[in-house]
């Protein structure tokens, strides 16, 4: 009886503690609007579900790639990889995810959906009329898939960099009300925050990034986004779908991992290249989730001879 009144106990301790650190200091405490926005400087475009960071770099009639970054660093995760391929003449185009970076955090189901429309949408609004050459990273790669399959002729080819393809797994826990709010609020942004570190400690950027990091989790509506994305299928979604469908289309695909990663498995991976027989693939070697910040040079010149050798058939 002594343990079990005891077991409560500290049951009800463990609420105290997690409903009086929810009504603590809420580290959300601003918002984005265009006096911020005019601070950070950069490019914007309006788009159906908020506005939409982005950046256009290289040559104005160089070949256009797409470069879409993973699922908690915006889209500094290209710093050290555009730079390289618009040198090279090709235009690149980086964009914030909504929820991410300097985008808006617009009250939305963030579910594979929205994020296939954000990228259709801000082509539109940039006139991009031409297929163009699409690099998706980790969940960034699911984006890309996704929109490869549904929008197969605006792809003339497309790169997989460590991307999701299935098994990533929600806890069951943030899937319940109120309390997958109040675990996000108390530890679930700070243990993402901490992973997302992980991926560039050592670089040379590693201090500025830390703090852009910081930053996006400071303006209101990061939290929510990040557990809309857990909670439906953008994170914890089984990819192989779209996968299925490039399979039997047409235009270049590539497929680059490094044998290192813990996030995305050899398995995974070998899902992916069975699904898209076509695909080329390139293993990088000592590199793991973090390559695109400890491998840009290899990853730039991948992608960069991918390209010189994809001049072939596009999609319908």
């Amino acid at each position: 009886m002594r343990r079990k009144w005891l077991a409560v106990i500290l049951a009800a301790a463990a609420c105290v503690l997690l409903i009086g650190a929810y009504l603590g200091t809420d580290p959300e405490n601003r918002d984005i609007d265009e006096d911020v926005r005019a601070v950070w400087g950069g490019s914007y475009t309006a788009l159906s579900r908020g506005v939409t960071h982005y950046s256009l770099d290289g040559p104005a009639d160089g070949r256009l790639v797409v470069l879409v970054h993973g699922g908690t660093i915006p889209m500094f995760t290209w710093d050290d990889v555009a730079p390289r391929l618009a040198s090279d003449g090709y235009r690149i185009l980086c964009y914030d995810m909504y929820g991410r970076g300097y985008s808006d955090r617009p009250r939305a189901v963030y579910d594979r959906q929205l994020f296939q429309e954000q990228l259709d949408e801000l082509l539109d609004a940039m006139d991009v009329r031409e297929p163009v050459d699409l690099v998706g990273y980790s969940h960034g790669g699911g984006v890309a898939a996704d929109f490869a399959a549904k929008f197969p002729s605006r792809v003339r080819s497309l790169v997989l960099i460590s991307p999701v393809v299935y098994g990533l797994r929600t806890p069951t826990v943030l899937k319940v009300p109120v309390l997958g709010e109040i675990l996000m609020r108390v530890r679930g942004v700070g243990t993402v925050t901490r992973r997302a570190l992980g991926q560039f400690e050592g670089t040379p950027n590693a201090q500025r990034h830390a703090e852009l990091v910081a930053e996006q989790a400071a303006y209101r509506g990061f939290r929510a986004s990040l557990l809309s994305m857990l909670r439906h299928n953008a994170l914890s979604g089984d990819y192989r779908d779209s996968l299925t469908v490039i399979g039997k289309q047409e235009f270049p695909v590539m497929i680059i991992w490094g044998p290192l990663d813990r996030e995305i498995t050899e398995e995974a991976i070998a899902a992916a290249r069975s699904l898209i027989p076509r695909a080329q693939y390139h293993a990088v070697a000592g590199a793991g989730h973090d390559i695109v910040f400890k491998k840009p040079e290899h990853v730039a010149g991948a992608i960069e001879d991918f390209l010189r050798s994809s001049d072939g058939p596009q999609a319908p």
